[in-house]
């Protein structure tokens, strides 16, 4: 294949199909609009007039298609352009005065397209062509011939027009788009499923081939041949296929279609792939080739006879930058760059200006303004390059800089802070909260914060409808000093609370014991264990010492240690026969009180 024309990376191709078939795609974006490019067999006498781009077609374009004669164009803002052989129906009774079409096709001798609100205006050779009804309402239309093919809102098809040369399927549903030629028509449904129906006797099955699970994502019909694009990105064709078909496989970008389209008295077919080139092959050289990446972008193609059409989006800001903000000195004014048709070369910078000058260094989205801008308007620039075209893109211009406003001092309604501690005196291990309430002599009410200080332990808290409180973390035993400072707001002075006291006591404790004696003779017992708990605050450790006192046939005193679970034993050997008292006195800690308990056993 040659290489056709220089393109640029696509980001979406819409293809329609032309001569007999003409399959309406979805009008592009209105970012993706630009020019209209021509080229194919200018010695053709039938197709040479549709090629030159009539000057008077100065809008950006969304839909562009071709018949064997004729290039038609859709404008941004809803107008409709055909131009070619000035004898040709589709030429010479194209209506004028539309202002809100979306999309055109063209076949030989006819013409059509979808306005914005689902209507259709049609005209051309076949006198039932523009007899459309009046309810009739589209998401896609074709057209082969004289009949013109509608899927409805609902996703069912009608046609209007001349009476298709093949019969339609009854009870079609669930219908996104379709797409007809000479001898086969191709429904798809939003499931991904299609129905092809036509004419048995010309080349090329009419049955769906097994696509082995994946769905179809575009259809496309020509004479004796079908194509579909799957959702892996792969080109599936059957039929009679134009020659020289480029292997699409969908698994890398430059495989993976994007678009397909066809024509259907030259054998000639088109594809586009995610890398953004297009590939047109088939029978007629004057149109097939390669359109390879490179500074422009084709946004949309159609393929005539003997001549092609294409959109080429143009590079442009789709919004302007805006600046919010006030102008006024130690204001920080915000940018919003900006927002562009395609991906620049490289990332687009921007400006600052102060009237028409820029202000040196202030590329970021923000400025601050300072003093030297008193007096001058502000405005941000966007600017961005792709390939030969640069775009620079200006917001609105800002009023003047002020400077900053002399405002006389007016003093703040005092505040006045009391706190509170709940409970103010309690054990070691007790939750406990500080509240501090804050009033204030102004008629609006106190917000923002308040810092705590309990001893050497601070926390700041929000301020909620006057009060703000601080669940305490775990203090150890002792006295604190409280205090609680406001920190003010807009409206209300700053103020400190005098100063509380909080008591953490210890822990209350309790000390227990069991005895087990084992081993009795006629004089003594040869073993006695006492086993001591000392129960305490659930995460207190409980570690110290307990005083054992024993009294009885014998007595002995001794201390033992207790660990941090309050658990410790004690073991006598030999003791006489007998019953015994034992004092216990745990000791206590730093955070646990000192306790006395006692039990009697018999050896």
């Amino acid at each position: 294949m040659r290489i056709l024309l220089a393109a640029a990376a696509v980001s979406v191709l819409v293809l329609g199909a032309v001569g007999g078939p003409a399959h309406a795609a979805t009008p592009l974006p209105t970012d993706l609009a630009g020019t209209v490019i021509t080229w194919g067999d200018e010695s053709n006498t039938e197709s040479s007039a549709a090629i030159p781009v009539p000057g008077d077609l100065t809008g950006l374009v969304r839909s562009v298609a071709a018949s064997a004669v004729a290039t038609g164009a859709v404008t941004v803002d809803g107008q409709v352009k055909v131009w070619g052989d000035p004898d040709a129906p589709e030429v010479s009774e194209a209506p004028a005065g539309i202002t809100d079409a979306t999309t055109i096709v063209l076949s030989t001798g006819n013409g059509a397209v979808l306005h914005a609100d689902g209507r259709i205006t049609a005209w051309g050779s076949s006198p039932q062509i523009s007899a459309i009804p009046s309810d009739l309402r589209a998401k896609a239309i074709a057209l082969t011939g004289g009949t013109g093919y509608a899927v409805r809102p609902d996703g069912t098809l009608t046609t209007w027009g001349a009476t298709p040369a093949y019969s339609t399927p009854a009870e079609l549903t669930d219908l996104v788009d379709v797409s007809v030629s000479v001898d086969r028509a191709l429904a798809l449904h939003a499931n991904g499923t299609v129905t092809i129906w036509g004419f048995d006797d010309y080349a090329g099955p009419l049955s769906v081939p097994d696509f082995g699970g994946k769905k179809v994502i575009k259809v496309a019909s020509g004479t004796g041949y079908s194509a579909v694009v799957l959702d892996d990105g792969s080109l599936k064709t059957w039929g009679n296929m134009p020659p020289g078909e480029p292997p699409l496989d969908g698994q890398s970008a430059a495989t993976k279609v994007v678009a397909i389209s066809t024509s259907a008295t030259e054998r000639t077919a088109g594809a586009v792939s995610a890398d953004g080139n297009m590939y047109v092959w088939g029978g007629n050289n004057a149109m097939t080739g390669v359109f390879l990446s490179g500074g422009k972008s084709v946004a949309a193609v159609a393929l005539g006879e003997n001549h092609a059409a294409a959109i080429v989006t143009a590079f442009r800001a789709l919004t302007q930058p805006t600046v919010t903000g006030t102008p006024e000195v130690g204001q920080t004014l915000t940018a919003t760059p900006a927002t562009l048709s395609l991906t620049p070369d490289a990332p687009a910078t921007g400006q600052w200006y102060a009237g028409n000058d820029p202000i040196a260094g202030k590329t970021a989205t923000t400025l601050i303004v300072d003093d030297t801008l008193v007096g001058k308007t502000i405005s941000y620039r966007t600017t961005a390059t792709r390939g030969a075209d640069t775009v620079a893109s200006s917001s609105t211009q800002t009023g003047a800089v002020a400077p900053v406003p002399t405002v006389d001092p007016v003093p703040l309604p005092t505040s006045t802070v009391s706190v509170s501690v709940s409970p103010a005196r309690a054990a070691v291990g007790t939750a406990r909260a500080v509240t501090a309430t804050v009033t204030t002599a102004g008629t609006l009410a106190p917000t923002g914060t308040v810092t705590f200080t309990v001893g050497t332990t601070t926390a700041t808290t929000p301020l909620t409808a006057g009060r703000a409180t601080w669940q305490l973390p775990s203090l150890k035993v002792g006295a604190y000093r409280v205090s609680a400072t406001y920190s003010g707001d807009a409206n209300t002075a700053a103020s400190t609370s005098t100063v509380s006291t909080l008591t953490v006591t210890k822990a209350t404790s309790k000390v227990t014991g069991k005895a087990k004696v084992t081993g009795k003779t006629r004089k003594v017992a040869k073993k006695v264990t006492l086993t001591l708990t000392v129960k305490s605050t659930k995460g207190l450790s409980a570690a110290g010492t307990v005083s054992v006192k024993l009294t009885g046939a014998s007595k002995m005193t001794v201390t033992t240690s207790v660990n941090a679970a309050g658990k410790a034993t004690v073991t006598y050997k030999n003791l006489k026969r007998g019953k015994y008292t034992v004092k216990l006195t745990y000791t206590g800690n730093q955070s646990m009180a000192r306790s006395t308990g006692s039990l009697k056993f018999k050896a």
